[in-house]
């Protein structure tokens, strides 16, 4: 057993064993075959390739060690004797590494199309979004055919999977939250498994849940701090006045307007604007609340003041439980899983890193971007988890905790977008 309180120290390669956890120096990233600079030695074939690339000292650190290195002399356990790695070896690890790397470089291109299709969705939305408004009633038409493009992603892409992208432009920043409402709550749709007319309906509901406060002075909608009653009952009358400009446009469906109506609505009968309970709440209202709700929590007027995805569902479920759904918020939180998208974690091997992407498959082991302070931050190494079994998620880390350099290097968004990513 090792001591957790015993401090790192430098040991020679010949003292190494299976079990030592060890860290790379002197030693570039691009300059050896190992996926990481920090890993735990697993057998004698890792020792041979540290000699065979000419390393002579290493780090080892105890706390993550499962036994301590042999002594330069006369141990009772000596360190196993190891012969030099034959070249054929060296070049089959050095090739394993480019193809993983080749495979998070177009990993990373497929989130970069993804963003500029998010973008160009974010566009139409808009003009939509006024035309609504404004009670144009060919934009009822389009918003239905937009909701059935993003309902047919979600519907015929069992892969859909959630990513976290950078903040849009500021002009643009009105328009995000209706449509993470709307992701989030197809996704969830989908889940339930909803029938194609009702994932429009939701869609629909979800994008413009909200768009009874285009009305609303901006001065009201962008204060931070508290708001004097007038000014509550003034914002909660927005559900109301929304769901009246969207029953004003031919085409629409009744349940979109009805969302639009009981968003606001809590299962405790505590929201507005007819303080609703239980059953008497729309099922697909009772989805748009959560997926609202959550968002909210994420990206508020103050960046200060939000919280981490993993927070904001720990509060939701932990604090928030009676408000909500609960069936619907255990599956809310199923979708985006255990660590969502914009969780920092601790791996096993120490590294820290940004969850980027879950796994539906298995939630515990997400895609996670690293820092690394020998990689440069735009060839940020991006892991799947599921694909190292050595590796796992050890803790979530508030960004507050986070030292200036990690949190530069990976950037954490102050707003957080999630999109559907088609294949």
């Amino acid at each position: 057993m090792t001591d957790p309180f015993m401090p790192e120290y430098r040991i020679s390669v010949d003292q190494l064993r299976p079990g030592v956890f060890i860290r790379l120096e002197k030693t570039s990233w691009f300059d050896h075959p190992f996926l990481f600079s920090s890993f735990k030695i697993k057998d004698a074939e890792q020792i041979a390739l540290l000699k065979s690339l000419g390393i002579r000292e290493i780090v080892c650190i105890p706390e993550r060690s499962d036994v301590l290195p042999a002594r330069r002399s006369a141990d009772t356990e000596p360190a196993p004797s190891v012969q030099a790695m034959p070249r054929e070896a060296i070049d089959r690890l050095w090739e394993i590494k480019r193809d993983r790397t080749r495979r998070l470089r177009e990993k990373k291109q497929r989130i970069a199309a993804c963003e500029e299709r998010f973008t160009l969705c974010i566009r139409t939305f808009d003009a939509i979004l006024r035309g609504i408004a404004a009670g144009n009633p060919e934009s009822g038409l389009e918003a239905v055919e937009f909701v059935d493009r993003l309902s047919r992603s979600f519907l015929d892409d069992v892969e859909s999977t959630l990513h976290l992208m950078n903040v849009v432009d500021q002009g643009e920043s009105a328009y995000s939250h209706p449509m993470n409402v709307a992701v989030l709550s197809l996704m969830v749709g989908k889940e339930a498994g909803l029938s194609r007319q009702d994932m429009n309906a939701l869609g629909l509901g979800a994008l413009f849940h909200d768009i009874g406060k285009a009305g609303l002075p901006k001065k009201l909608l962008k204060k931070r701090g508290e708001l004097t009653r007038p000014e509550q009952e003034l914002i909660a009358r927005h559900s109301e006045t929304g769901a009246a400009m969207l029953a004003a446009i031919p085409g629409l469906p009744e349940a979109a307007v009805l969302m639009v109506s009981q968003h606001h609505e809590r299962m405790d009968g505590s929201g507005t604007p007819h303080g609703l309970r239980g059953e008497g709440i729309d099922r697909l209202a009772r989805i748009v609340a959560i997926a609202d709700a959550y968002d909210n929590h994420c990206n508020t007027a103050d960046p200060n003041q939000s919280l981490t995805p993993y927070l904001a569902l720990s509060y939701m479920f932990g604090q928030q439980k009676p408000l909500f759904d609960v069936e619907l918020l255990a599956l809310f939180i199923r979708c985006l899983g255990v660590y969502p998208p914009g969780t920092v974690v601790e791996l096993t091997n120490g590294a820290v890193g940004m969850v980027m992407s879950v796994n539906p498959r298995n939630q515990l082991n997400p895609s996670v971007v690293l820092y690394d302070a020998d990689v440069p931050k735009k060839e940020a190494l991006i892991v799947d988890l599921a694909d190292e079994a050595d590796l796992r998620v050890e803790k979530s880390i508030r960004l507050a905790h986070l030292p200036p350099e990690i949190l530069e290097y990976l950037s954490p968004r102050t707003r957080i977008t999630y999109y559907v990513d088609p294949k």
